[in-house]
């Protein structure tokens, strides 16, 4: 890396480290002061456009003026590190000249007004006046006085002389100390901003370590600074090779921090987590998995490394650190199969051993939300749940035991399991949220285990009233659909079911229905004609007036003898396997493998079929490779219509 000398505004250069190419785009300038003499010239700043393979984006630096019509582009390590007085001083320097003296730092302490401080350092010579006593003498200001008489003394010259003492010699961290005492001092906007640029030429001069660049980056931020904090990407880029498994987890942490350098970053640290993420620790995952969640869409190889990490570690990591990093990965929307293998291997070794009721929730969501049916998973958690459901706390109820009816999946430990439930919620009905109630119990009817002994308690006058008051008018509506579903699918696959116990709903509305399905079955419009034999025998999206009006109980194509469409005219109590219904799945509607329907929509098909229509199931994904085919979708239709599940006997 090399600094660029631009002369007008023409430049092309390399830039190392960080990108391929460099080019300084000087069309933009913002003037700034400097916080340094006066020889070193003012700081200003502009872009350049990074390429780095074949993404492009415009970046900020800061330039110095160093002649007449020229700038030097501080991009790069190459330029002096120090002002050659501030050379001279420094090799002169001892620790008795550092320290400092207890009399001063007494005399300080000891001044109750602003005007005693700046008293006390204008009596002090050049020689006396160290850094650290700079640094005192304004903490001192910045903790004890009001903001107001900080505003008058931001521009007198002992303050200015305390600034520039501090600047010109105290180290880094010694800055970086006494600026993070501005964080609740925004308005003195011109001692944050020489602050700030000062170390935003260290960082320029590569003098900050990725420690103090990534604590500059913070304390930049938090003070209003957001622009000059987008400009120490150079220093990070100049020091790639510093950043290891020990300090990764610290630079991710600020990376949710910054917008315009964020994606420069994020790729940055892409390139170097794939060579060092087997030295990290369990605690620098749970930092960097978070970190990626803010920034939003982490890079597939940060996440293929960090699923390899937990692959090797499962075994010596403790509970609440897997909790957090399954939690941020559902989050993050990431699954693959050897992450699904990871945690199959620690429920099998650790199983009812594990201590946290969280973690088991952490899990079964992790399954559910990616419909990962893993039996080794599913089944460890249902026998923790046996064994530990005395000591369960209430508000984990429902998370423990909805995963398995949307998966559709019978414990093994049958009887058990759901002897335990019907227990616990005995004991703790009362303490339930009424939508936790409602979900719970309609999970049992999913899997076709019906909580009879419920009933009478989820019908009550003040469950319903509580379920009505307790929750946001959007929530309560979602409620009492999934009530009516839960007593419309009782009232048919219960035959001890004294219901239903709702009034049916007769009203007018619109139900939203996937626009994958509605255009798939414009697309296979004229092969279905074909198939029922004629257009006057199929209709699409049709409502039974028996069931609900849902999106679930929405029949995509109903096939039926000529004139007799419309949900109106069906008869399906007396007319048994008269009418088909064709069920378009969706990719979502099976388990992760695609072998498995999911509870709801296993539930949907024993519904028509309790009504009497033959069902047709045809998938989505089939349909949509098959659809340029006209001869073998004409097949795979006439194959599936051939395997129609009849309907149940009345």
């Amino acid at each position: 890396m090399s600094r660029c000398i631009l002369n007008h505004i023409k430049y092309v250069g390399a830039v190392r480290g960080c990108t391929r190419n460099a080019i300084v785009n000087f069309s933009r300038k913002v003037s700034s002061s400097s916080s340094r003499d006066n020889n070193s010239g003012s700081v200003r700043h502009t872009t350049i456009l990074v390429q780095n393979g074949a993404s492009i984006q415009e970046l900020p630096v800061i330039v110095k003026k160093a002649g007449q019509r020229e700038f030097v582009a501080y991009c790069s390590n190459n330029v002096p590190l120090e002002p050659q007085e501030a050379q001279e001083s420094a090799a002169v320097a001892t620790p008795e000249d550092i320290q400092m003296p207890m009399e001063v730092l007494s005399s300080i302490e000891r001044c109750l007004t602003t005007n005693g401080v700046l008293s006390l350092v204008n009596s002090m010579s050049e020689e006396e006046l160290s850094a650290e006593i700079a640094a005192y003498a304004l903490e001192k200001l910045f903790r004890t006085e009001t903001l107001l008489n900080l505003k008058n003394a931001e521009q007198s010259r002992v303050f200015l002389r305390l600034m520039g003492t501090l600047l010109k010699t105290g180290d880094t961290k010694l800055l970086l100390s006494v600026m993070s005492k501005l964080r609740n001092l925004l308005d003195l906007s011109h001692t944050i901003e020489s602050f700030s640029e000062e170390l935003l030429m260290r960082n320029t001069d590569n003098r900050l370590s990725v420690q103090e660049i990534c604590e500059a980056i913070e304390i930049c931020v938090s003070c209003g600074q957001r622009e000059a904090a987008e400009k120490f990407w150079t220093g990070l880029a100049e020091r790639a090779s510093e950043i290891d498994e020990r300090n990764l987890g610290r630079v991710y942490r600020v990376a949710p921090l910054l917008k315009v350098t964020r994606r420069m970053l994020i790729s940055l640290l892409d390139r170097r987590i794939s060579a060092c993420w087997s030295g990290l620790r369990a605690s620098e995952v749970v930092t960097i998995l978070p970190a990626l969640e803010k920034c939003q869409s982490p890079p597939f190889r940060t996440m293929q490394s960090l699923s390899r990490w937990l692959s090797t570690n499962i075994h010596c990591i403790d509970e609440a650190h897997l909790e957090a990093i399954v939690t941020a990965l559902t989050n993050l929307q990431y699954a693959d199969a050897q992450l699904e293998r990871s945690l199959e291997r620690y429920v099998k070794a650790r199983g009812i051993k594990i201590q946290r009721q969280t973690l088991i929730v952490a899990l079964l969501n992790f399954c559910s939300t990616f419909r990962i049916r893993n039996y080794h998973i599913l089944n460890g958690c249902s026998e923790y749940f046996v064994m530990n459901a005395s000591t369960l706390e209430t508000k984990h109820l429902r998370a423990i035991v909805t995963p398995f009816g949307q998966l559709n999946y019978q414990p093994i430990n049958g009887m058990r399991f759901w002897q335990t439930l019907e227990g616990t919620m005995d004991r703790n009905f009362g303490r339930m949220a009424p939508g936790d109630v409602i979900s719970v119990s309609l999970s049992c009817v999913y899997l076709e285990m019906f909580p009879l002994n419920f009933v009478k308690r989820i019908f009550n006058p003040y469950f319903l009233d509580v379920m009505h008051q307790a929750s946001r008018p959007e929530i309560v509506a979602h409620h009492r659909m999934q009530l009516k579903l839960f007593d419309t699918a009782m009232a048919l696959e219960c035959a001890d079911y004294d219901g239903p116990w709702l009034p049916r709903d007769h009203t007018a509305r619109s139900v939203w229905q996937d626009g994958r399905i509605k255009r798939m079955l414009n697309q296979i419009n004229q092969h279905i004609e074909n198939v029922a034999g004629g257009i006057d025998r199929f209709s699409t999206c049709i409502y039974l007036a028996q069931l609900p009006i849902t999106e679930l109980h929405i029949i995509d194509i109903l096939l039926h003898p000529a004139g007799l469409g419309g949900a109106w005219k069906l008869r399906p109590r007396t007319e048994r396997n008269i009418h088909t219904a064709v069920l378009i799945h969706l990719p979502e509607h099976f388990n992760s493998t695609g072998e498995y329907l999911s509870g709801p929509q296993s539930m949907r098909i024993r519904h028509f079929r309790k009504m009497g229509l033959k069902v047709v199931t045809l998938k989505y994904e089939t349909l949509a490779k098959l659809k340029i085919h006209p001869k073998e979708l004409n097949a795979y239709l006439v194959e599936r219509m051939k395997s129609a599940l009849p309907a149940f006997s009345a």
